[in-house]
């Protein structure tokens, strides 16, 4: 039991419930108190809350037919589960489980409840603008960051056993001038 409560698997699962958690209620709050395409200053004009209904999908560009908007996140969630439950680390598990939230919150539940994704975050200044997203869009980019972070960068990899006692054994050897 200890194993798992501070493991991979752990961190996996706390981040992608904490991310969904943060995802539906940051848009259950924006649909109470935002009106459609009226955009609202936040940070004056760059950051603002515009209420959108993405029927598309990533960047507002289509991938095929209607239905591949729920199948294709449908396989990703299976497949991030798959490797998620593995995870061979923290750091690891953290950003599979940023992007499992994120993508379960805008692929399955807000297609499936709105037959659209809510998006709300508006960044940009005048007329130079980002695409419209929302905080599981956040959450999966980090987690796709983390991810990569941790593939080509080695960050949050744990070094392994062997390798760390020799290098405590190794008698320091002074350097010759």
């Amino acid at each position: 039991m200890n194993r798992f409560m501070w493991g991979p698997r752990f961190w996996f699962i706390v981040c992608a419930v904490l991310a969904l958690a943060l995802d539906q209620v940051s848009k259950l709050l924006v649909l109470q108190h935002e009106v459609l395409h009226v955009p609202r200053q936040v940070l004056g004009d760059a950051l603002r809350f515009t209420l959108t209904m993405n029927s598309r999908g990533l960047f507002g560009m289509s991938y095929g037919p209607p239905w591949m908007h729920y199948v294709l996140p449908a396989l990703v969630v299976v497949i991030v589960i798959f490797l998620g439950l593995r995870s061979p680390d923290r750091w690891f598990g953290i950003g599979l489980g940023l992007i499992l939230g994120g993508g379960v919150g805008n692929n399955l539940i807000d297609r499936v409840r709105f037959g659209a994704v809510v998006d709300f975050i508006d960044m940009g200044f005048g007329n130079t603008r980002w695409y419209t997203y929302n905080l599981a869009d956040a959450f999966a980019v980090a987690g796709v960051i983390m991810l990569l972070a941790h593939e080509f960068l080695g960050w949050g990899k744990a070094k392994p056993a062997a390798a760390a006692d020799s290098k405590a054994r190794e008698p320091s050897v002074p350097e010759r001038t």
